[in-house]
């Protein structure tokens, strides 16, 4: 479940290039800011909640620790990636933040485990030639607590092998929260099948504090099939 900035009508694409870009900028800033990765990888809500969403995501898709690649897209420190490695035979992490990445590979050397079983690059903008990620594929692209940070939530399947009225963000937060008000299923549902995929699910996942957010949050777990 991948995302890419969606490629715009050519009248648009200067100001959709420039929006894209300005928030990609701002949040790359804020993740490297000093002590947030640090922060973010010991915050006992944070690894409580990805704990939750990864065990959506395993009643969800059939995991595989002999077969399953991950990619891991938005992955932060790695707290989601920490609890799918059980389950995955390798899983890649992926984050605009380099601050992130070191961090989350920090943790992957620290524990002992190769980098061919688990590993993050820090890359601005998915591409399926990206040279950080060696024209690998993936069986399954997760993402968690990210959409809202991203100008666009159009869905790239690429890199997958073949076979809302509420505001809970505070205005202050605009520049690295385009969707303050979060998602609805349809947007979703649009989104998803817009990119060509099919067998859409959608389902609450919890309910959690996020950053930043001014009330708890409802975590949705949805699916899509290439």
């Amino acid at each position: 479940m991948a995302e890419q900035p969606a490629i715009p009508n050519q009248e648009h694409c200067g100001s959709r290039h420039d929006l894209t870009n300005g928030v990609e900028e701002a949040n790359k800033q804020f993740f490297n800011s000093a002590g947030i990765a640090e922060h973010l990888s010991e915050h006992p809500g944070a690894v409580e909640c990805a704990r939750r969403l990864a065990a959506a995501m395993l009643k969800v898709y059939p995991f595989s620790e002999e077969e399953t690649v991950v990619m891991d897209f938005a992955c932060g420190t790695g707290l989601i990636s920490r609890e799918l490695a059980p389950h995955a035979k390798s899983i890649v992490g992926v984050d605009i933040s380099q601050n992130m990445v070191d961090m989350y590979n920090l943790s992957v050397h620290n524990q002992g485990i190769s980098p061919d079983e688990m590993r993050a690059v820090c890359i601005s903008a998915i591409k399926e030639d990206e040279e950080h990620l060696q024209g690998m594929t993936f069986d399954v692209i997760v993402c968690a607590n990210a959409y809202h940070h991203f100008a666009s939530i159009t869905v790239s399947p690429n890199l997958i092998k073949g076979p809302s009225s509420q505001e809970v963000f505070p205005p202050n937060v605009d520049h690295i929260v385009p969707h303050r008000s979060g998602f609805t299923a349809e947007e979703i549902r649009n989104a998803f099948e817009g990119a060509g995929l099919h067998n859409f699910s959608f389902a609450e996942a919890t309910k959690a504090r996020s950053r930043h957010a001014t009330e708890p949050v409802t975590f949705f777990i949805a699916r899509g099939d290439r």
